[in-house]
């Protein structure tokens, strides 16, 4: 059987509206200890925000996270998965584009799949072999 991303997506994914501030999307992501939101604009995806993005602004000379909206920052260079997309095809995805994790979208967002949870579903289904040693 050919697993796919559907198999082992997180479901539910955290969105934010792109008009929240910085500080309120940050309070979200620690509420809810996702690494990835997905913003939306009018129920269409803007992009995703990591702690990286946030922390990369937050600390920019004259940067108002309180007053700046999380869209402004938002990082609008995103691949999406699909929940059919097979794992094997996330996982080279992922280490292409050095992204952690893919927001998984079919006519709205239905969750997110990391590379973390990729590899240890590869580690667990692999057959074990006892090292040779020579």
């Amino acid at each position: 059987m050919i697993r796919k991303v559907k198999h082992l997506m997180k479901k539910y994914p955290v969105v934010v509206d792109a008009e929240i501030s910085v500080t309120e999307a940050a309070h979200k992501m620690i509420q809810t200890g996702q690494k990835l939101m997905i913003v939306l604009d009018n129920n269409n995806i803007k992009g995703i925000i990591d702690p990286c993005k946030i922390l990369r602004y937050t600390y920019a000379e004259g940067f108002r996270p309180s007053q700046t909206p999380v869209g402004e920052i938002a990082n609008r260079e995103i691949v999406l998965a699909r929940s059919n997309t097979t794992l094997e095809d996330a996982l080279s995805l992922m280490v292409k584009l050095k992204q952690e994790t893919l927001p998984v979208v079919d006519a709205k967002p239905v969750g997110s799949i990391n590379i973390y949870d990729l590899l240890n579903f590869q580690l667990k289904t692999k057959p074990n072999i006892a090292p040779s040693i020579a």
